[in-house]
């Protein structure tokens, strides 16, 4: 027999094997056992996390000669020809290859005739949001009146490209991603069963590897276990997937701590430059989420603990510049300069830096340099609420802006427009503000006063320079009139 890779050889084929989605197993059961069946479901979730296993073991169990509690018995003929990929009455499509609006009506075509040898002839359809626009539309008499023997299965990752028509005629089971522990429990076993020798710690990384994908967690384990002769040990787990040294990443939140310029100058000083650069990137944001859960309450390994200090603010700021950095490394052929240029923005942005010789400005200073209304001019944020703000005045106390709104329009600032000025300001900021609100109006440094007095002004300009022309002083004389509201326009 051929080489059967880990993810085919342990592909769950009972509702008990299936790892980390027991409230889809649990509510397909029940619907089994009340004999409630659907003629058309649709499983939803991300790759490898047992979309088309259950819709698979669903079909088993549905033909099954002797299902018990919901489960089939995985002896029968039906049973052994699902396992063997050789039931006649069971057809997997991919849609993704067989997309177009005549392959769904050739498919379409067979099926009023009856199954073969089964209770119920099944479809599954993989990736069914491929599948073109006419195509759904053939399919969608057939599958809101199908035949009683007739069942409609479809796998998607992006259910929001099928159809509502679609989804309306369908019962939608939304699959989850596999947590670390699940995934690390599972992986156990089967190193257990294969007779493969291994460590604890090298569990941990590939199942963090895995993000959330049974699959994929074998798929890795697969090359993993190739290269360390199946005998697993951190090390060698690392170095074959690449990622960096947990020292590594402590001395970089060292440094990111401190604010220390200095440190990160010796740090690329000494930098090998066999490290992936990308790798070390999203693990030290991996570690910033676990500084962050550690704040509030998870348990977690010890060696973060000290980082914990890091105020919740920071740590959202350098997540987020970690975030929108790392989409550059599919295209930069610099990776140790776009790391470097990573962490020290990290650094500089922050509001107070250690070894730097940028000062930060004085709370008086600060404020004089602060332009509300220019400021409002330039925020990204709705129409509806950069008229409520225009009426407003505000001042900027280093890390804090305090919005000032009347009193008429204080009650229309909701929860969501509060969310929206303070994103829309710390992103025009560049840096993590406190935002607070009153009703104390300073009513001549609002953008409406300032643009009445402006207006004031250039109509005053205006009549001054009319009243100079010699033209316009005869009719003015003649007509015994006066020059109102006149703009330089």
């Amino acid at each position: 027999m051929s080489y059967l890779v880990l993810a085919r050889k342990w592909r769950p084929k009972l509702f008990s094997e299936v790892v980390g989605q027991q409230h889809v197993v649990q509510a397909l059961q029940n619907s089994i056992l009340n004999k409630k069946i659907n003629q058309a479901y649709i499983f939803n979730g991300t790759r490898g996390v047992g979309k088309t296993s259950i819709a698979r073991i669903l079909t088993k169990v549905l033909n099954c000669k002797d299902p018990k509690n919901g489960e089939p018995c995985n002896e029968c003929d039906q049973c052994l020809a699902m396992n063997e990929n050789t039931l006649l009455d069971f057809q997997e499509i991919d849609a993704a290859s067989r997309r177009s609006r005549e392959e769904t009506m050739n498919l379409l075509e067979t099926v009023p005739y009856l199954p073969t040898s089964s209770k119920y002839k099944v479809y599954l359809i993989d990736e069914v949001h491929m599948l073109t626009k006419e195509s759904f539309n053939a399919l969608l008499k057939t599958l809101e009146e199908p035949p009683p023997h007739v069942i409609f299965m479809f796998a998607t990752t992006e259910i929001e490209k099928v159809p509502p028509t679609i989804l309306s005629r369908c019962l939608q089971l939304n699959l989850r991603l596999v947590s670390e522990e699940e995934i690390e429990k599972q992986l156990s076993k089967i190193f257990d069963q294969e007779k493969i020798t291994y460590d604890q710690e090298s569990l941990k990384i590939i199942s963090k590897a895995a993000s959330g994908s049974m699959r994929d967690a074998l798929t890795i384990s697969e090359k993993v276990v190739s290269y360390c002769s199946e005998n697993l040990n951190k090390q060698d787990v690392q170095n074959i997937l690449g990622i960096p040294d947990e020292e590594i990443i402590f001395s970089i939140l060292d440094i990111l701590k401190d604010k220390d310029s200095v440190s990160l100058v010796k740090f690329f000083d000494d930098f090998d430059e066999n490290n992936s650069c990308k790798n070390i990137l999203e693990s030290l944001m991996y570690s910033i989420q676990e500084i962050s859960l550690l704040q509030f309450g998870k348990s977690i390994d010890n060696k973060l603990n000290k980082f914990a200090e890091m105020t919740p603010e920071y740590l959202q700021l350098i997540y987020q510049i970690g975030l929108s950095n790392k989409v550059y490394f599919e295209s930069t052929s610099d990776e140790k300069g776009l790391l470097a240029m990573t962490l020290i923005k990290m650094i500089a942005f922050s509001p107070e830096k250690k070894n730097s010789k940028i000062k930060s400005f004085d709370l008086k200073t600060d404020s004089l340099l602060f332009d509300w209304d220019q400021t409002l001019k330039k925020l990204n944020v709705s129409n509806l609420l950069k008229q409520i703000l225009f009426y407003a005045s505000a001042k900027k106390n280093k890390d804090e802006i305090i919005i000032s709104i009347p009193e008429d329009k204080f009650n229309r600032i909701n929860e969501s427009y509060k969310k929206e000025i303070s994103n829309s300001l710390c992103a025009h900021f560049n840096e993590v503000l406190k935002i607070s609100y009153d009703s104390q109006v300073d009513h001549e440094n609002t953008p409406s006063q300032i643009k009445n007095t402006m207006e004031m002004k250039e109509s005053d300009e205006a009549v001054d320079l009319i009243s100079k022309d010699e033209g316009f002083k005869k009719i003015t004389t003649e007509l015994n009139a006066e020059i109102k509201n006149v703009t330089k326009k």
